[in-house]
């Protein structure tokens, strides 16, 4: 019995190591992120809880859906593939020719999205209504040439996986002005979903949670924060 019980001491050492180590590498890509992109996602977390409690989210979707122009159907009509789950595959190929753990960030990260939003959306919160279904009897404006899903609204996919993408580049390009970037491109990505009528603002609040713990643990995983300046 003495060498399983040696085997079983070191596996569970090495478990503890392995753990340990990205408990200190999490803390190290928190500690690289600006100010400034904290201030603004808090900024951004902050008032949409605000909002979310004062108005109810049908009536909050009416009110943001008359605010609507030309140049915003086009925009916010190509700005939504910013959260594509086939960017995870384009940047997970790409670093695999320029830091091979960085393959591995975005695969695993990739994976988690979609296993976590298949939880929330498929089987906790399934048939949800989204905006176009839950407000059929009122005039929604609705953008030509976007199919509209209606089912399955919580939590946004795409916020997800913008949020989770976006995060892990803000964490690779540490104390780069990039990172101002990629918070903003989530958040376009996010917002996008509200303006085509494809999720409440509550759904995008929460994915963009989830999409930065996805993306800070599967960077954690794998490497600290990439110092490129």
């Amino acid at each position: 019995m003495q060498p399983t019980v040696t085997i079983t001491q070191k596996s569970t050492n090495r478990f503890f190591t392995s753990l340990f180590k990205v408990h200190n590498r999490l803390v190290d890509n928190l500690s690289v992120v600006k100010r400034e992109i904290l201030f603004i996602y808090t900024l951004f977390f902050a008032t949409s809880i605000l909002i979310i409690s004062i108005f109810n989210k049908y009536a909050l979707h009416l009110k943001i859906n008359k605010l609507h122009s030309s140049f915003f159907d086009v925009f916010f009509k190509y700005a939504t593939f910013l959260g594509d789950g086939a960017i995870f595959g384009v940047l997970a190929i790409v670093f695999l020719f320029v830091k091979r753990k960085m393959f591995y960030v975005f695969v695993v990260s990739g994976i988690l999205t979609l296993l976590i939003t298949h939880l929330f959306k498929k089987i906790l919160f399934k048939g949800i209504l989204r905006p176009a279904a839950a407000l059929s009897d009122n005039t929604l404006h609705l953008v030509d040439g976007v199919k509209m899903a209606m089912l399955n609204s919580f939590p946004s996919g795409h916020t997800t996986t913008a949020f989770a993408i976006f995060t892990i580049l803000c964490l690779y390009f540490a104390k780069c002005k990039s990172q101002y970037l990629w918070i903003s491109l989530a958040i376009i990505a996010g917002l996008s979903r509200v303006y085509l009528s494809q999720h409440f603002l509550i759904d995008i609040f929460f994915g963009s949670f989830i999409g930065i713990i996805i993306g800070i643990v599967s960077m954690s995983i794998f490497c600290k924060a990439n110092k490129v300046s």
